[in-house]
């Protein structure tokens, strides 16, 4: 899915979690085509690799990888090497070349402009490259091109490679300080380990319950599935439920959360009593940097909600997948024995969170979950 930016990404703030604070980056452009002079033009999305990834499996002064990889997905063609900012833990501890190896996905800037080259029709005008690891992401820095087409490589190192030098090594400083943002976050959290099938979820606590920081990734037969049934999608974004698979989503001790429970999570977090439609720019705070059209929102609490999109049923039989980078939506339970059912959902046009009622010709199609603590 390729759609154009019109989220903007503004300062950071302080007090993340709310029992830590940490320095905003100042100055943060709105979006990330603000550097090249091009606000709103610019687009960013996710795009498959082809074969393996190359890395130079060592570690040396600034905590440098070098790493190379073949983007190959329908208008992209061409090949990266650069070098990644990993730190020396995340290395040894997590498992993090084989997360790479099976997330086998890049997300990029740039400019759609699609340009005939010979037999093919490609998008040469590439700001950066940034590499996903799991449901991470690193800034490909010293960023070198080379296109499968001998045309368009031709073009980008006329019009473009020393040109657009400056700007793309500004945008590497931009995803950087988005990406060290995320990751002093995650470092503050607490871990769970679903019994079930043994992966591994970041946890915050708000008003001192216990809330997943991540969308599950459980799999409930027949009841979820992965967008577009890419496993990627599910690595970073967890899977999509219908309400039945949702009420099953959770691990023992853990639970689907009720509607007053999404309402009590966001005055927990914000002390804003007035409403769900009055309560500031909440969604903002809880989007993920990136993920979302031109980067997402500055995720202060650590909920780092990615766009999952979500999973629709027309009909019987006809099934059809929306909005990736648009919009990310959350099942809930009913409170006691109200059956009314609602989302709590946010997208990309809003610094909101709304609560959307679900009728009941919705309830089969697909969502995410989160689950909470108690049972």
């Amino acid at each position: 899915m390729r759609v154009h930016i019109q989220t903007t990404i503004k300062k950071l703030s302080l007090a993340v979690l709310g029992f830590f604070s940490m320095q905003a980056f100042a100055e943060a452009p709105k979006t990330w085509d603000v550097l090249f002079g091009a606000e709103g033009q610019g687009e960013y999305s996710a795009a498959k690799i082809e074969g393996s990834i190359r890395m130079g499996k060592y570690t040396h002064y600034k905590q440098v990888q070098p790493v190379s990889f073949k983007v190959k997905d329908s208008l992209f063609a061409f090949a990266v090497a650069g070098n990644i900012t990993v730190p020396a833990e995340k290395i040894e501890k997590e498992n993090f070349y084989n997360k790479c190896q099976e997330t086998k996905e890049a997300w990029i800037s740039y400019f759609s402009n699609i340009r005939p080259f010979g037999p093919d029709s490609l998008i040469t005008e590439i700001a950066g490259v940034d590499l996903a690891c799991g449901d991470e992401l690193y800034v490909v820095d010293k960023m070198k091109i080379k296109f499968d087409n001998p045309q368009a490589q031709a073009y980008w190192e006329e019009k473009f490679e020393g040109r657009r030098k400056y700007q793309r090594e500004k945008l590497v400083e931009f995803r950087k300080e988005e990406q060290e943002h995320r990751a002093l976050i995650r470092d503050k959290v607490s871990m769970f380990t679903d019994p079930r099938d043994g992966q591994v979820y970041r946890t915050i606590k708000v008003e001192g319950r216990e809330w997943f920081a991540q969308n599950v990734n459980y799999n409930v037969e027949g009841h979820s599935w992965c967008y577009e049934d890419k496993d990627s999608y599910c690595m970073r974004s967890g899977r999509l439920y219908d309400l039945e698979g949702a009420r099953k989503a959770c691990p023992e001790g853990w639970h689907l959360p009720r509607d007053r429970e999404w309402q009590d999570m966001l005055t927990g977090l914000t002390q804003c009593y007035d409403g769900v439609d009055k309560c500031g720019r909440f969604a903002e705070k809880l989007k993920a940097n990136t993920g979302w059209q031109g980067g997402g929102g500055t995720d202060e609490y650590g909920f780092t909600v990615f766009s999952s999109g979500y999973r629709k049923l027309i009909g019987k039989s006809t099934v059809r997948y929306e909005d990736m980078g648009e919009y990310a939506g959350f099942w809930s339970a009913q409170n006691g024995r109200n059956e009314t059912i609602y989302l709590w959902a946010m997208g990309r046009m809003s610094d909101q969170m709304v609560r959307q009622l679900v009728p009941s010709n919705a309830k089969n199609n697909g969502y995410s979950v989160r689950c909470i603590n108690g049972n």
